[in-house]
């Protein structure tokens, strides 16, 4: 693990650019950086023999005794010597500041390499070029140029872009939201969002991480450590880039299923990490996290509200989420609160203590429910009436919050603002709207499924793989205990052979060829084939329709299948670029592209893993007996999973896996076509 204990807590700065010039970066970074706590600042620059009233050096290596940090605001072209100037000072820490590297084209890009290179060579721990800088509030360190800095908080956030950042912070300012260690990581020449990643599971002033990102550096690492931070404490990811525009058409029905952001929310989800895909609800959870609040505090909730319409969409939203249900009282809690409200508020849940409730009127309602066990977390209404005192309520919430969670939501505009300043005041957060809490409430909620200890061992490497024929398909699934139902047949002379080995009729024929993708558009399955003599009338036909329309199209044979009554299902596989094997389930056929119903898992999955994936799909009810049917074996189809995974990972030269249709049957999972395509 790469040490960056200075980047965050440095004794000895350099700062090389400083300035007393107010427009130039050098000036901001020297100002923030001496607006903190006692540290030693050296600034060097060539035009300036003082800055902010410390001698200037033209050099860090004329600077008497040791430094720790470089932090770099120079013309991008020099960077390159003032590292080599760094490493002879024996500087072994530095922040990169400027710009002009590779976002700037080819000759950036050569620049880049270069400083690169030189942090390597001279074990230089190197953050940027192209970023904002850090911050440590715990150490009221602030190594940036961004305007204003975090009150200290719990919540660390680590982005890849800076100009969010400083939007980040500045809302952060203006809602009371503190932040424990804050990095803009710029073009990531060195270090990147996996070494922070790794420092912020043991930091013990972080208690959740907010990460924006355009590019992960190392998927499986990304994974790993994700998973290891999100077992300590939340992690809230943001991703950059999820369009589907320019992207290429896929060559399968998995590829359809899967689609690069889709990937990356299942890899997020199956880690345990917290996807988000909006500034706001980034925003809106970075709220929620300064409560420290634990998942296991948010499922059930209960709603105080002085309106009743608010009141109603609150339990609207409550009764959409994924993860969250209103409590029901018991006879015993309404009478509790029958007994401190007027006979026209209502005492269910929502409890609305009507339009003229006052201070005290919250404090009973709100001390009654603190006593239920059942309640989880309770959503605190406030509308701006005539008799309302939103700040009299707002010292109320306060007092009660440190017996049971409350997420304050004052609605309206100046005549709450008294309100919501004595929330900020006391370190309260508070939200303006119902939605805002509900979603992030359910966000944190919905990712509270236990963290899996570590991923699966990575199954021993095969080197099996040489053909994509039938035969060489077949023999590939065997190996994983797996096989296509069915005889193939490469010629009509061998049809007896089939019937034989199948028994009595109906049969499925299909066309087996490297050139059908899609073998029902193309007439090249057959159904519900009586005898031989219909499965050499169906053969004919197959062939001829084939050869008027796909051009160049080579029938190897036909596989011959007995007819299955079962639910059509497809598990697939796609090798992402950045997560490795993205393996797919959901309901099969040829309708699987229009009904999409599919989950996602990152390789390696296990049996039990792939159970859950199964539960996740809308069609669940289909294999689980819905109107009368028989439930199918779902361990069965858990198992195809699983073994397509470990597949996955041994053959690295597959690309695309299809098995589709996969029928679920109450006995067990039969796989009846199959497609693999390689580099």
């Amino acid at each position: 693990m790469i040490n960056l204990h200075t980047l965050f807590n440095p004794n000895k700065v350099a700062v090389i650019g400083a300035t007393n010039d107010e427009s130039k970066v050098g000036y901001a970074l020297m100002k923030n950086i001496l607006a903190g706590s006692v540290r030693e600042v050296y600034p060097v620059t060539l035009s300036e023999t003082e800055v902010f009233g410390h001698v200037a050096y033209t050099s860090v290596k004329i600077i008497p005794g040791d430094v720790d940090l470089a932090v770099i605001a120079v013309r991008a072209d020099i960077v390159a010597s003032i590292l080599e100037e760094c490493a002879e000072k024996g500087i072994h820490s530095a922040i990169v500041i400027s710009a002009g590297f590779k976002e700037m084209g080819e000759g950036g890009k050569k620049l880049e390499e270069g400083i690169a290179e030189i942090a390597h060579k001279h074990d230089i721990t190197l953050l940027g070029p192209n970023c904002l800088g850090i911050m440590n509030a715990h150490a009221d360190w602030n190594a940036s140029f961004a305007v204003g800095k975090p009150s200290k908080g719990s919540t660390a956030f680590v982005s890849q872009s800076g100009a969010l950042g400083t939007a980040l912070l500045d809302w952060a300012n203006k809602e009371g939201v503190g932040f424990s260690k804050f990095v803009s990581l710029g073009n990531e020449a060195s270090l990147t969002e996996l070494e922070f990643l790794e420092y912020l599971i043991d930091d013990e002033d972080t208690k959740a991480v907010l990460l924006y990102i355009e590019k992960v550096s190392d998927g499986p690492r990304f994974l790993e450590l994700a998973r290891r931070l999100a077992k300590k404490k939340p992690l809230v990811v943001l991703r950059a880039g999820r369009s589907t525009r320019g992207s290429a058409a896929v060559a399968s029905h998995t590829g359809s299923l899967a689609p690069s952001d889709k990937v990356f929310g299942a890899a997020l989800a199956q880690v345990g990490a917290i996807p988000v895909d909006s500034l706001r609800t980034l925003f809106s959870l970075s709220k929620l996290l300064k409560l420290g609040l634990t998942t296991k505090e948010l499922q059930r909730i209960a709603i105080v509200t002085n309106g009743g319409g608010p009141s109603v969409n609150t339990a609207d939203l409550i009764g959409l989420s994924n993860s969250l249900s209103l409590v029901t009282f018991s006879d015993e809690t309404k009478e509790a609160l029958r007994s401190v409200l007027p006979p026209m508020a209502a005492v269910g849940n929502p409890v609305d203590v009507i339009g003229d409730a006052g201070p005290s009127r919250y404090k009973d309602v709100l001390n009654i429910l603190s006593d239920i066990p059942e309640v989880d977390i309770i959503i605190a209404l406030v509308t701006p009436q005539m008799m309302t005192d939103p700040a009299g309520i707002a010292e109320v919430l306060i007092s009660e919050h440190a017996k049971k969670p409350i997420i304050p939501v004052f609605m309206g505009g100046a005549t709450v603002e008294a309100g919501i300043d004595i929330l900020k005041q006391a370190g309260m957060v508070s939200f303006d709207s119902p939605t805002d809490a509900v979603e992030s409430l359910d966000a944190l909620a919905r990712h509270s499924a236990k963290v899996p200890d570590s991923t699966p061992p990575t199954p021993r490497l095969s080197t099996h793989l040489s053909m994509l024929s039938f035969e060489g398909m077949q023999a590939i699934l065997r190996e994983y205990d797996m096989s296509l139902e069915g005889v193939f047949v490469k010629n009509k002379e061998e049809l007896s052979k089939a019937i034989t080995k199948l028994g009595t009729g109906p049969y499925a024929m299909k066309a087996i060829s490297m050139q059908l993708v899609h073998k029902s558009d193309l007439q090249a399955v057959k159904l519900r084939l009586a005898n031989a003599e219909a499965l050499l009338h169906a053969w004919d036909d197959i062939e001829t329709y084939v050869g008027k329309h796909t051009e160049g199209a080579i029938i190897d044979g036909m596989l011959i299948q007995p007819m299955i009554k079962g639910v059509e299902c497809i598990v697939g596989m796609k090798r992402d670029p950045i997560f490795g094997p993205t393996i797919v389930f959901g309901l099969g056929g040829i309708f699987v592209e229009i009904l999409k119903d599919s989950s996602i898992r990152i390789a390696p999955v296990t049996v039990e893993e792939a159970l859950k994936q199964i539960q996740e799909i809308h069609g669940l009810p289909l294999l689980t007996g819905a109107r009368g049917s028989v439930p199918v074996d779902l361990q069965a189809l858990a198992e195809v999973i699983a073994y397509l995974s470990k597949l996955s990972l041994e053959h690295k030269e597959i690309e695309e896996i299809d098995f589709n249709p996969v029928f679920a049957t109450a006995t067990g999972a039969r796989i009846v076509d199959a497609r693999i395509m390689v580099k």
